[in-house]
């Protein structure tokens, strides 16, 4: 089971995050506009309907596909949704440059254990297990790739410069590659996917001890308590939470 919020935060005057909860079909998905277009909620909107529909007319649950099926199905539903903000852009002359992140978890049987992660750009999925907060996802930034190369620490933070300039992101072309890791859930793990307006705010650490505060009980109360505290710390940006319990 899943619950998500977004927030506008502080600084920013319209929300181009926008997130999915469809327990029903085991699909959870954050999508961030990139902020250099004003127009990029559109980018956003557009990815999770295509995703949300790509999965729900898909005949592999009936025929109990394999891992590789899977795999190959993801895939292509990422690239249909990026080919279709570039078409939508392409169409439209005052959308053009409007792209978007987007990370999501996707389990074929929402009662199962297995689970996908499939993301691109910078927003993030983390898994919270045995006290740990664990990231399940690499960005896909300029700093990132530095980085990877040996050209940057790997202590570096994430709000170098650098940090901001996305390597991929669904609509700026008419293809991207996504990446797609396997999970195995346990009882009691819990999910977070987020948008980079959390991580902008909130270190790893910090992240973890706010979930872990005894006070909020529900995932609501959790959601609401991480946006209020990267809102605290400045809101620099949209900030949008979505957390999934596993099953006992």
């Amino acid at each position: 089971m899943g619950y998500g919020l977004t927030h506008v935060g502080q600084v920013r005057k319209s929300n181009q995050d926008i997130f999915l909860i469809d327990d029903k079909r085991g699909l959870w998905i954050v999508a961030d506009g990139m902020g250099n277009h004003a127009r990029s909620d559109i980018a956003s909107q557009l990815a999770i309907e295509t995703i949300q529909e790509s999965i729900a007319s898909s005949s592999f649950r009936r025929n109990k596909a394999n891992s590789t099926q899977w795999l190959i199905l993801l895939e292509d539903t990422v690239v249909k949704a990026s080919s279709t903000i570039h078409s939508h852009a392409r169409d439209t002359v005052d959308l053009k440059g409007i792209g978007t992140t987007v990370v999501f978890m996707f389990m074929p049987d929402p009662e199962g254990k297995k689970a996908y992660i499939v993301h691109v750009g910078d927003s993030r999925a983390y898994l919270i297990r045995d006290q740990q907060l664990i990231s399940l996802t690499r960005d896909h930034t300029l700093l990132e790739e530095y980085i990877q190369a040996g050209l940057l620490p790997k202590t570096t933070s994430s709000n170098h410069p650098l940090g901001h300039v996305l390597g991929r992101a669904l609509g700026v072309g008419p293809t991207v590659k996504p990446e797609i890791s396997n999970l195995e859930l346990q009882a009691n793990d819990t999910i977070l996917l987020c948008s980079d307006g959390l991580i902008k705010m909130m270190k790893d650490k910090q992240i973890l001890e706010t979930l872990q505060n005894p006070s909020p009980q529900t995932a609501k109360d959790k959601c609401q308590l991480l946006i209020d505290e990267a809102n605290r710390l400045g809101g620099k940006d949209n900030t949008t939470v979505v957390l999934i319990k596993a099953q006992e």
